[in-house]
């Protein structure tokens, strides 16, 4: 078995040396992670892991997750591959971490999930196919923020529709007491107080916040 496993991992780093990786010697040294009941000294991979999942080589995937390589690691940041995919566009390397059962949930050290990346990034298609997976989607980060927070934040505001329909709440509050239209009447941003309003989110809080004429 061992000897498979070598075999396994010897071929998905022999087809990642063969890839130009030119966004990964711009990349810090990942930390290594050691994964109990695997194959020996796993962090060893993990440069090859993140730099498929960033640029797409889902062959490289493959070959790690023949060699039982843990699918859910994260970079010292608490990226995931699945994060990283999200993030850089990559929607067919998306389906596939998710199809092998990658956690789509797990949210980087500040708490931000994929879908979170993919609408600060504005990858509309991407955050749909997220907002289908089994995750919470009123799930927070550490500041309390929510998916619908990120979208009528970053503009996002064609996202808020899909979002409500998936069961996210306009109203939910954030770590400093604010809703998202809260935020966007603190910002003066008209079109997004609009687009809250639309999907159903209410002032629920003091009214001297609204924007006047």
């Amino acid at each position: 078995m061992k000897n498979r496993f070598r075999t396994t991992l010897a071929r998905a780093l022999a087809i990642a040396r063969v890839t130009v990786f030119a966004v990964c010697a711009q990349t810090a040294p990942l930390t290594a992670v050691s994964h109990p009941g695997t194959y020996a000294d796993p962090g060893r991979y993990d440069d090859a892991w993140f730099d498929a999942a960033r640029l797409g080589r889902i062959d490289i995937l493959q070959a790690l997750v023949d060699a039982h390589y843990p699918i859910d690691t994260t970079t010292p940041e608490g990226y995931t591959a699945v994060i990283l995919a999200a993030y850089r566009d990559q929607p067919a390397t998306l389906d596939y971490l998710l199809r092998i059962g990658a956690n789509p949930c797990i949210g980087d050290r500040h708490g931000n999930t994929a879908l979170m990346g993919a609408l600060f990034k504005g990858e509309t298609a991407i955050a749909k196919r997220l907002a289908d997976t089994h995750c919470q989607i009123d799930q927070t980060n550490h500041a309390g923020e929510t998916a619908l927070s990120f979208a009528a934040l970053f503009g996002r505001l064609d996202m808020l529709s899909v979002l409500v329909a998936h069961g996210a709440n306009p109203d939910h509050v954030d770590a400093r007491g604010h809703t998202a239209l809260q935020n966007a009447i603190l910002q003066g941003n008209g079109a997004a107080v609009e687009a809250l309003e639309k999907v159903g989110a209410t002032p629920n809080a003091d009214v001297s916040l609204r924007m006047r004429p």
